[in-house]
């Protein structure tokens, strides 16, 4: 005859079957919805605690005992009120048709369900463990007792105690059960999404090549609507013979050991018939026991990193060719001053250094290089150090400099500093550019003497002696010094040109030059060819005494060449001079009134009988000074 313990030990059998049961049927209801799953759940355990009641032991007369209460409370716990209720509802249905209802074992059923459902409320903001399970357990086998306590049955006690220990140990199996399952079947999960997810093309085979599991990618690629439908299959159902043929072979090499990995790379139509390069690597999988299980592939579209590596080929080639072609010296240096790369022009440009001027060559010890062979010419003697950190310096700073090389040659060093702290040095030879730009500047000081200067005596013409009356003038204002201006016309020109015809005369001017030019001492003044035969002299800082000075040495000195002259009162070439000085005052003076005022003076000497030097202050009185001898 079978003993109430055994009857409880086929209820814990039965509690462990369904448990175990939906453990392995989860995995499989993963994508039916929440609620669904719910309410299948409450089935199930439902069912179990069905089978509980019909395999209940009898311990009295009229009284049994079963572990339905631990699927209760699973059921509570784990899928929640609607899982609960189905439960109950099965549950308690089952004990209406078994005998009627009696109150307490209702109240008991209940209790034990809100009993899950507050501890699964505590827990569901946290990860639920095995000690919630064994939490569980306790407060479930603590409900019955309490109850038999409240109904005064006290003779139910001694056999609650070893069925409180059997829900305990249910509850906390079935909830160690619960959590793996959940676990596993959250890596399953997680497996499947990376497969299914994965922009590659992923799928396993198993030893005999067939596909056990492909991603929607791999399907896709050969025509199938649905991964499922490459299930079972082999590359001999979806490519042709030939590589069907090859890629098995591949396989079972892998498989027998004989290699680690194949990877294969194939020119392939995608699924819109397109041509596009693909990359196969397949690894061997083995099971726990070390056994060949399958094989897993893993193939990945490299059409884009193809083009891309082909590209880069053909930029790298159309550099070292534009390097090679281009005129300038190019190099590139790193934050730390070495050269990453230089083409050959810009060795060749610098002779006496070309040789240190290679990839991985600091900057420090090219241009100590530079100091040592004396390569350039504008180095600071004395200074070789600092001008060595000063360049270095300016290696990371967007800068330009021209160099003058030992032989004569300049170069321009155009120093751009990038992004990624490196730096591109680009050097042009501008030696015909440097030439052109000096015989430029000869050319624009000799056109500005040209513009400046009288073509027959070589002394300032009228625009240059304008340009300069207005400096002066307004010089002499702003310093309170005086200012002197000499008028001169040379004395019957004229009769002269007549007499000895107009190269002689051209002579004479020329004489009449060289002796005004002689007759200023100091480099401000300034002597100027005023128009025809009349002359003039700006004496800058000079008073009318100094003045009076300068002309009457002017006026000797021509007198004393004794050039011949039988038009002239005295039988020479001579001069009469006009002198103005100008006092600054309050009123501003223009260059016309000082003109005018040496013009005057100029009159009154050719009118007192020539050969003679008259002065006058500007807005002052005439002064008459100087005889001819």
């Amino acid at each position: 005859m079978t003993s109430p313990w055994q009857m409880l030990a086929g209820n814990l059998a039965v509690v462990a079957l369904f448990v175990l049961a939906w453990g392995h049927a989860r995995f499989w209801l993963r994508g039916v919805p929440g609620a669904s799953r719910a309410a299948l759940f409450g089935t199930v355990m439902g069912l179990g605690a069905v089978s509980t009641m019909l395999m209940a032991a009898e311990i009295a007369p009229g009284r049994f005992l079963d572990l339905r209460l631990s699927l209760v409370a699973l059921s509570a716990f784990f899928g929640g009120p609607l899982a609960a209720a189905i439960t109950l509802v099965m549950a308690l249905t089952f004990r209406v048709v078994l005998g009627g209802v009696v109150l307490p074992a209702v109240v008991t059923i209940v209790a034990v369900a809100a009993v899950g459902l507050v501890l699964r409320q505590i827990v569901r903001r946290g990860a639920i463990t095995p000690w919630h399970a064994l939490g569980l357990g306790i407060a479930t086998a603590i409900v019955p007792s309490t109850s038999a306590v409240v109904q005064q049955a006290w003779t139910m006690l001694p056999n609650l105690v070893p069925l409180a220990v059997l829900n305990t140990v249910a509850i906390f199996l079935a909830g160690v059960i619960f959590l793996q399952a959940r676990r596993f079947a959250a890596e399953r999960d997680l497996l499947a999404a990376a497969l299914a997810q994965s922009p590659d093309y992923n799928y396993i085979k198993d030893q005999h090549g067939r596909f056990v599991a492909v991603n929607e990618r791999v399907a896709r690629l050969h025509g199938f609507a649905n991964p499922t439908d490459m299930i079972g299959k082999t590359d001999f159902d979806i490519a042709t013979p030939e590589r069907a043929s090859a890629l098995f072979a591949a396989e079972q090499s892998l498989i027998a050991g004989r290699e680690t990995q194949v990877e294969l790379e194939e020119l392939l139509q995608d699924e819109t018939g397109a041509e596009r390069w693909f990359t196969t690597a397949k690894v061997p999988l083995h099971g726990a026991n070390g056994d060949m299980i399958g094989i897993a592939g893993v193939t990945r579209d490299i059409t884009a990193d193809r083009q891309l590596r082909q590209d880069l080929i053909d930029s790298r080639n159309t550099l070292s060719y534009a390097l090679e072609e281009m005129s300038d010296g190019l190099a590139m240096f790193d934050r730390q001053g070495n050269i990453i790369l230089c083409n050959d022009q810009y060795r060749a440009l610098f002779p006496y250094t070309s040789e240190v001027r290679r990839p991985g060559a600091n900057l420090r010890d090219i241009l100590q290089e530079v100091v040592k062979t004396g390569e350039q010419l504008s180095i600071p003697a004395g200074h070789e150090a600092a001008w060595i950190e000063q360049i270095i310096g300016n290696l990371h700073s967007e800068c330009e400099e021209e160099v003058n090389l030992f032989d004569g040659r300049w170069l321009q060093v155009r120093t751009r500093p990038t992004s990624e702290g490196r730096t591109l040095v680009v050097v042009t030879d501008v030696t015909r550019l440097k030439n052109a730009e000096l015989a430029l500047h000869s050319a624009a000081d000799q056109l500005k003497h040209l513009v400046r200067t009288d073509s027959l005596t070589g002394l300032l013409n009228r625009r240059a002696f304008d340009e300069a009356m207005e400096t002066e003038i307004a010089r002499s204002a702003r310093t309170a010094a005086p200012m002197s201006l000499l008028l001169i016309d040379v004395d019957r020109f004229k009769a002269f040109n007549d007499e000895y015809g107009h190269p002689a005369g051209d002579d004479a001017l020329r004489l009449v030059a060289k002796h005004l030019r002689g007759s200023l001492k100091r480099p401000a003044d300034m002597a100027a060819r005023y128009g025809g035969e009349e002359f003039a002299a700006i004496l800058p800082d000079t008073d009318e005494d100094g003045a009076y000075l300068v002309a009457e040495a002017f006026r000797r000195s021509v007198a004393d060449a004794k050039l011949p002259h039988r038009g002239s009162e005295r039988g020479v070439l001579t001069a009469s001079v006009g002198v103005a000085t100008y006092m600054p005052d309050n009123l501003h003076r223009s260059a016309a009134e000082i003109i005018q005022v040496a013009d005057e003076a100029l009159y009154s000497a050719k009118a007192a009988g020539r050969d003679r030097v008259f002065g006058t202050r500007v807005a002052g009185k005439q002064r008459r000074y100087g005889t001819h001898n």
